[in-house]
């Protein structure tokens, strides 16, 4: 079973100061890992008689083992695929048009002052409290 239609989203992160190099090598350690693991599912589904589940895992893990192959390729530079190129390419204009998220936006003279909502807040003091409170002040004299 090919995975044709499936596409991999970029990592949510990335790697500042960082080449693009070691982020292909460390995402090329992350699809061996996966592969490795299901390695191990596939022989344990076919060791427990699940033919179908472990030829599944078997491709899978052979898709992977390509996909880090092809990201290991793209770390030494020896990849002619023009994805590669291209993100190699926009890599830089995109770290060199970066700048930081900031709250520049609101003053901290704007937010409201930090209140404790009321369900929060401590009960105010009842007569006894009030009472005993005045009974320990006159022993404290």
């Amino acid at each position: 079973m090919s995975d044709e239609g499936f596409q991999e989203e970029e990592p949510g992160y990335t790697f500042m100061g960082s080449s693009p190099a070691e982020t292909f090598r460390e995402l090329a350690i992350l699809h061996q890992k996966e592969a490795k693991q299901m390695r191990e599912r596939a022989r344990e589904a076919e060791e427990e008689g699940r033919e179908e589940e472990a030829k599944l895992l078997t491709d899978l893990a052979i898709s992977r083992e390509r996909r880090a192959a092809e990201l290991e390729q793209a770390a030494k530079g020896e990849s002619d695929d023009p994805s590669v190129a291209e993100v190699l390419d926009g890599q830089e204009e995109m770290l060199a048009g970066y700048t930081p998220p900031t709250l520049s936006f609101i003053r901290p003279e704007d937010l409201p002052p930090p209140t404790v909502p009321e369900h929060m807040r401590p009960l105010p003091p009842g007569r006894i409290d009030i009472a005993l409170a005045w009974i320990k002040s006159r022993f404290k004299k």
